[in-house]
């Protein structure tokens, strides 16, 4: 029963880091779409801001991927325990 609460809690809490990734995504989002609209019409747009929100939002995927990951891993080793 140990092994099962403390599987649990490491859950919950990449649970709770992968939403506020998405929420950190989803912000990032918005302004990259905003600075890519003004580039496609051809407007003047901050092109250093654009390119750095692009590599932190690429950073982001990678880290939201593996906390994916080690949540399947998590949820595996739970059931495993389980049974």
């Amino acid at each position: 029963m140990r092994r099962i609460d403390e599987l649990t809690a490491e859950i919950n809490e990449d649970t709770l880091e992968l939403q506020k990734i998405k929420d950190q995504m989803s912000k990032q989002f918005k302004e990259i779409w905003k600075l890519q609209c003004k580039k496609d019409m051809g407007h003047e747009y901050d092109k250093e801001r654009y390119e750095s929100l692009m590599y932190n939002h690429k950073l982001l995927q990678m880290k939201r991927r593996q906390l994916i990951t080690h949540i399947n891993y998590l949820n595996k080793e739970f059931f495993e325990v389980l049974v």
